[in-house]
């Protein structure tokens, strides 16, 4: 059975990541010339791979809002690797790495009201004091409403 999936040909390397010093001096450059808040984010939620995003914004004095990218469905326990402990331990290490906002980027429009509510409220409940932005691409339908509304309404 042959792949599926298309490979690069022999002549094209890998997408190169920037060599540090350039990323640096981007972010000095662009927060210099008005740029406040850098979203920086791993689509796998990779920490290291975001690492280096986060030191360059910080060494700019930018406003480093590092995204946690959601997949997966919280709200059924049975469904893994992706719990609400998972997106918790990871909120942590970014927290722990000093970033100023924490985003919940659900890239492919999977966070339903339920999930959104569990999640903001336990992020909310660890990090009060961390602003949060929840970020959807479930443009038909109600997926993370539920989220924005605060315990009691």
């Amino acid at each position: 059975m042959s792949d599926p999936l298309p490979s690069l040909p022999p002549s094209l390397p890998p997408s190169p990541s920037y060599p540090d010093n350039v990323v640096f001096k981007f972010c000095e450059l662009a927060q210099k010339h008005g740029m406040d808040v850098f979203r920086v984010f791993d689509s796998l939620n990779y920490l290291e791979n975001m690492r280096l995003g986060i030191d360059a914004v910080g060494a700019a004095g930018g406003i480093i809002e590092a995204s946690i990218c959601y997949s997966g469905d919280i709200s059924d326990p049975t469904r893994k690797p992706y719990t609400l402990d998972y997106y918790l331990e990871f909120a942590r290490q970014l927290v722990g790495l000093g970033v100023h906002v924490l985003a919940v980027k659900d890239m492919a429009g999977l966070l339903k009201p339920e999930a959104a509510t569990l999640l903001v409220s336990a992020l909310r409940k660890e990090f009060p004091d961390v602003p949060l932005h929840l970020h959807t691409h479930d443009s038909g339908k109600e997926g993370g409403r539920e989220g924005g509304r605060r315990e009691g309404e």
